[in-house]
This record gives C-alpha cells, sequence and structure tokens, in this order.
C-alpha cells in the first residue's frame, strides 16, 4: 500500500482504501481500478492523496508482515471520529451554537482505543476526507497528543482533559472567514492578523461552555505559544505555558508538515523527524519532544528506500525507540534488478548499512505504471 497524490495518479492504479465524501457516504470503494474520469472525480474533490496497491510491497507475505506494529486507531474508528467533528463544526456554523457532547464523545472513543493499543506507532497518520483538513487535523492532533500523554504516564482524568483539549485546539478557526482559512497562497498581513486570533476566539467559545474544563479551553488558548517565549497570542515561555498546550502544540506542527493540502505535499516523516528536532528548545519543549517523537514511525512499515550498498528495499518492521533501524526486504539489486524473494536485512543488527534515500510517493507510483517507469526512475536518483 502506497499514499499518493491525486496530481499522480494514472489510469490502472488500484485503491487500497476507501474514500469517503466529508459528509461519510463512500465515493470509492478499496480494490477499485482507477480509471480517468474517476481521477478527475478526485482532483475535483480537492483530496489531496490516496492509497494504492503498490505490486511490490504487496507482493510480501504474510509473514513478512506479522511483526507489523498495529495502527494506533482503526481506519473506521478515525472516520467516524471525522464524521462527528465535522458535522459538529458545520452545526456551530449554521446556528452559531457550541455543542460539546459530540466533541466529547468523540475525545472519549479516540482515548479508549489508543488505549488498547499502547506499544502501537504512528505509521499513517493521514484520515482525510475529500476537502476536509480541518477535520481530520484535529482528529489526527486528538490521536498523537493522547499517545503522548500516556507516554508520560498520565492518568485517565488527565489524558480526557488533554484529548478533548487537542480535538478542539482549532474551535476558533471556526470564528475565521472561511476565505482566509482555505486560502491556498500566502496570507497578507491583515488576513495573518486575523487567524492569529483564533487561539483567542477558541478560549473565549470554549470557556463559556459548563462541560468543557477550563484547562481544555487553555490547550486551544496557548497551543500556538512557543517554548522560547516567541509565540502567540500571550508570548508565553517555558512552563509557564501549560503542559497539554506544549503537548498539542507539537502534535499540531507535525500534522500540519506531515500532511497532503491540494497546493502541496506533506513532507516524509522522517524529513519531519529532522525539522521537528532542529526546533526543541525554541518552538518545542525539547523533554516531550523527544516523548512524542519516540513514538513517530520514521520510517513506516511499507516505506521503500535505498541503502548504502545500492539495493532497494521495503521496510518490513519497526522498532520502538530503534526507528532509524528498521527491518527490510530487498526487492532491488544494486544493478537494479529485481528479486522475486530478496534478502532481509536488520539494520539493527548490520550497523554499517544505512538509509541514504527514501522514495517519495511520486516516484513509487511508476511503479504501478510497470518496472520500467521504475527502473527509470531508480536510475535517475542514483
Amino acid at each position: 500500500m502506497q499514499k499518493v497524490s491525486t496530481r499522480h495518479l494514472h489510469p490502472g492504479m488500484v485503491l487500497a482504501r476507501n474514500i469517503f465524501s466529508t459528509d461519510g457516504i463512500l465515493l470509492l470503494s478499496a480494490d477499485t481500478v482507477l480509471n480517468s474520469m474517476q481521477i478527475e472525480r478526485l482532483q475535483h474533490f480537492n483530496l489531496p492523496s490516496v492509497y494504492i496497491r503498490n505490486p511490490l510491497t504487496d507482493q510480501l507475505t504474510d509473514k513478512d508482515m506479522l511483526d507489523t506494529i498495529p495502527e494506533v486507531v482503526r481506519e473506521e474508528t478515525r472516520v467516524q471520529a471525522v464524521q462527528v467533528v465535522q458535522t459538529a463544526f458545520q452545526n456551530f456554523s449554521a446556528n452559531h451554537r457550541l455543542e460539546s457532547q459530540p466533541f466529547k464523545d468523540t475525545a472519549e472513543f479516540l482515548l479508549k482505543e489508543v488505549i488498547e493499543n499502547p506499544g502501537a506507532m504512528v505509521h499513517l497518520t493521514d484520515i482525510r476526507t475529500c476537502d476536509g483538513y480541518t477535520f481530520g487535523h484535529s482528529v489526527n492532533v486528538c490521536v498523537l497528543s493522547t499517545l503522548t500523554g500516556i507516554q508520560l504516564g498520565y492518568n485517565r482524568f488527565q489524558l480526557k482533559e488533554l484529548s478533548l483539549g487537542a480535538l478542539l485546539h482549532d474551535a476558533g478557526k471556526m470564528l475565521i472567514p472561511k476565505e482566509i482559512l482555505t486560502k491556498a497562497g500566502p496570507l497578507t498581513v491583515s488576513e495573518r492578523k486575523s487567524m492569529e486570533q483564533h487561539p483567542t476566539l477558541g478560549f473565549d467559545l470554549l470557556r463559556r461552555q459548563r462541560d468543557i474544563p477550563l484547562v481544555s479551553a487553555h490547550v486551544a488558548f496557548q497551543h500556538h505559544e512557543k517554548f522560547n517565549g516567541t509565540g502567540y497570542t500571550r508570548g508565553l515561555k517555558g512552563v509557564h505555558i501549560h503542559e497539554y498546550a506544549r503537548i498539542v502544540a507539537i502534535a499540531d506542527v507535525y500534522d500540519a508538515i506531515t500532511s497532503d493540502r491540494p497546493y502541496k505535499e506533506g513532507s516524509l516523516p522522517h524529513q519531519a523527524y529532522e525539522v521537528m528536532l532542529s526546533l526543541a528548545n525554541t518552538h518545542f519543549d525539547p523533554i516531550i519532544l523527544r516523548t512524542f517523537l519516540n513514538q513517530i514511525a520514521i520510517y513506516p512499515v511499507g516505506s521503500i528506500v535505498r541503502l548504502t550498498t545500492g539495493e532497494i528495499a521495503v521496510v518490513t518492521k519497526v522498532i520502538p525507540g530503534l526507528q532509524t533501524r528498521p527491518a527490510l526486504k530487498v526487492i532491488f539489486d544494486a544493478s537494479g534488478s529485481k528479486l522475486e524473494n530478496g534478502p532481509e536485512i536488520d539494520l539493527a543488527q548490520q550497523l554499517t548499512i544505512f538509509i541514504d534515500k527514501v522514495f517519495t510517493a511520486a516516484e513509487v507510483a511508476k511503479i504501478s505504471l510497470g518496472n520500467m517507469y521504475f527502473n527509470q526512475s531508480l536510475r535517475q536518483a542514483q
């Protein structure tokens, strides 16, 4: 399975996951062989990316993938959560009254599922519906923040406060003009000032809700503060920023960096990892950041990589704490010849071999057009 930008889709590619509209209607089901009309339809809906069958990774046997670390939250749970959040946001836009119960229920069942998968790592966090970045982003940030809270030893009460605050961290954006929220290009100075009001607007909205903890409202208020005091809205610094908000700030930026948008492709996990590390002590609490990054699969299972040996391999296993040294299965030798049953390499044991390139979704998409196209891309990358 491979995530591919809709800009790089070609007729004949096969969907690996269902695609839903913003109101939860199934648009295309898994195993659909895409044609030109369907591809145009997906692009028309502004869906940034989809998952397609990948002949190289899908050929791996069940035994090869037995050690695959499970997803933190099941796809159907994520889709349901996105639908609930979207409906609640839309209802607010219609009647300017916030119904907090749907958010509380959603945060609770996401929390429950995350707790039930304590050993899971984040492999794939893209859970978009058509034109639904804001809603999928809220759910992703909730899941990522909750995972971090668990690793920090939070009790159930703290986790409930954190997960609800994370789910509602962008509530203030409901009060920002839609033309600013959905603008594809850079914001003007005045538009940026308007956008930077959303933490304050969100806090004012949430603190009026009697059944939402005040500390959860403070997550919305403080999630754009930076650890060195250069953030907004109050320029808070270090421990003066609530710990929940310090967690959500990290999850918020990570999901934004790795998310595909209609106007840009998201960074690969290993690229985002390096960006996040560079922001330790300035933007982020370094201790919380390290805890957060320890649960991220830098090279997710299914990633296609080039090794310093010149071989091309697919990641088959990621070990928590050793994210930079995954287990692999070689699929092309150093000369570019495809291997039907290539050797397995555990980088945690083979300390002289390193990953020197991760192939992008656009490059890997060529696999579905035939090995000739992929071999050409391999030669160009070397």
